[in-house]
């Protein structure tokens, strides 16, 4: 069987900005080893890029000891062999619905239990998105913070509303395409109006784009944001939000 062809194009954009926000880097090996049991205990999906290309293979962490991980292989011969050859396994999987990802070097397939799998060494890094301690709220429609860009010609600044809230950041649904933001890029002077809420004013940073397709088939690009500075007092109004709405729903499923 030969090698499918979708392994040969062109690296894929995820490989691009793997490590975009220094903040989230863990690389003391206990942790990523605790990351990586987690992973296993959670029975969390891993997806395996070799090379970090666009064609990917569904994996998952077997195992995990002081030396490195066991890697689960394709049931495809022909992708094992790809994966075999190349250079490295770009990886993403979640731990607690939170995205990992790390890259793999020096694997090497091996066969244990009448099953295949890729021997490889721990990685020095592992990218953790999101902090555990930034609760991030999925918010209502009815009743969901905006925020408010600046128009860089000097004219009014453009509204959209915040899909989820953390006290770390927030995400927009952008139309696709679109030329508001750029990866990585800082803006000032942004407006956060929560309800019930004096107005914030913070500078944001965009730490990924994301393009998706909704249920209509409409295409739209999910912007991440972190906060950059938020002024005193901000991350209490934020807090306070998100406990109103967790109050709400838990009240609303317990029929109260």
């Amino acid at each position: 069987m030969s090698v499918p062809e979708s392994f040969e194009s062109s690296p894929s954009t995820v490989a691009g900005n793997l490590y975009a926000d220094e903040r989230y880097m863990v690389r003391s090996p206990h942790q990523i080893r605790h990351l990586l049991q987690q992973m296993i205990d959670q029975r969390s999906m891993v997806n395996a890029h070799p090379d970090g290309r666009d064609q990917s293979f569904p994996s998952a962490v077997l195992e995990v000891d002081e030396d490195g991980l066991l890697l689960d292989a394709s049931p495809l011969p022909a992708i094992n062999r790809s994966a075999e050859v190349a250079a490295s396994l770009l990886c993403f999987g979640q731990v607690d619905k939170v995205t990992v990802r790390f890259q793999l070097h020096g694997h090497r397939r091996i066969e244990q239990d009448g099953r295949v799998a890729f021997r490889v060494p721990l990685p020095e890094e592992v990218y953790h998105l999101q902090r555990r301690e930034f609760y991030r709220l999925e918010t209502p429609v009815g009743d969901s913070p905006y925020c408010l860009i600046p128009d860089p010609d000097g004219g009014e600044p453009s509204r959209w509303r915040v899909i989820d809230i953390s006290a770390g950041g927030m995400a927009l649904m952008l139309p696709s395409p679109q030329d508001l933001l750029a990866l990585q890029g800082r803006y000032r002077g942004c407006g956060l109006l929560i309800p019930d809420a004096p107005p914030v004013t913070t500078t944001l940073v965009v730490c990924n784009l994301r393009q998706q397709k909704q249920a209509n088939g409409l295409e739209t690009i999910r912007a991440g944001l972190r906060f950059d500075d938020l002024p005193r007092g901000a991350d209490t109004l934020i807090q306070r939000y998100i406990f109103r709405i967790d109050r709400l729903r838990k009240a609303r499923s317990n029929g109260d």
